[in-house]
């Protein structure tokens, strides 16, 4: 461990990371993807599986790589042409290529190129669309998918559309809940709520999107394990 922190390597074209819960995934600004951290479920991507690595592996030799969002045990990306791909642990469906098998090298999610933004759960995926569609995939038992279900029952292995606008504009997923905002400014959360991570004034869990207050300047979220972070455009 390292108590004050230490360059990784001598690279100067680092554009772009993100933490999972134990590994690292970081673009460079000539599009390649790169991974190091634990590799149990196969979240590195680099085709090996319990083969941890403590400096940074590429991923294939692709170059068009846009934007990476690692979860618990799994991650999510999307290439320049506007494809999804996702690799790591899949026992909840996470990955959402419809199997519940893990992938231990990028896969692609559906044939659509118009994906525009992810962000991953510990083991729930998140995602939109260039239409402003939400959809969501994985565990489910929070209800953290959004799709109005929740329990064991109810994770799904491939997308689906959360309600039916098109107006949503960002995404964070904690660990068992998701936050939104729409283009309108306002605040939406739902999934797990006990320690009060949705910010509606309870401690119930949501299945489904529900509106934070009735603010309209909401413009930045980020979610952790079970709290949720917001700012607004007045920079409070």
């Amino acid at each position: 461990d390292k108590n004050a922190p230490v360059q990784i390597g001598t690279g100067t074209n680092w554009a772009s990371i993100a933490a999972g819960d134990i590994h690292t995934i970081a673009l460079k600004s000539d599009g390649t993807l790169w991974a190091w951290g634990y590799n149990g479920s196969g979240q590195l991507g680099n085709g090996g599986i319990d083969v941890s690595k403590n400096a940074p592996v590429q991923i294939g030799t692709g170059t068009n790589w846009l934007s990476i969002a690692p979860g618990g045990s799994h991650t999510i990306a999307l290439k320049s042409d506007g494809t999804l791909w996702a690799w790591g642990r899949n026992g909840e469906g996470q990955l959402g290529d419809g199997t519940w098998t893990n992938k231990y090298t990028p896969v692609q999610i559906g044939t659509g190129t118009n994906w525009l933004s992810i962000a991953a759960g510990y083991h729930h995926t998140i995602a939109l669309k260039s239409d402003g569609t939400l959809w969501a995939w994985g565990m489910n038992y929070y209800g953290q998918l959004g799709d109005g279900t929740n329990g064991y029952g109810t994770y799904k292995n491939a997308p689906v559309q959360i309600g039916t606008g098109t107006n949503w504009a960002s995404i964070a997923a904690g660990g068992y809940h998701t936050i939104a905002l729409k283009s309108d400014g306002t605040l939406w959360a739902w999934g797990n709520n006990s320690n009060g991570g949705l910010g509606d004034g309870t401690n119930t869990n949501k299945n489904s999107p529900v509106q934070i207050g009735s603010d309209t300047n909401w413009l930045s979220i980020a979610a952790g394990g079970a709290h949720t972070i917001a700012l607004k455009s007045d920079g409070t």
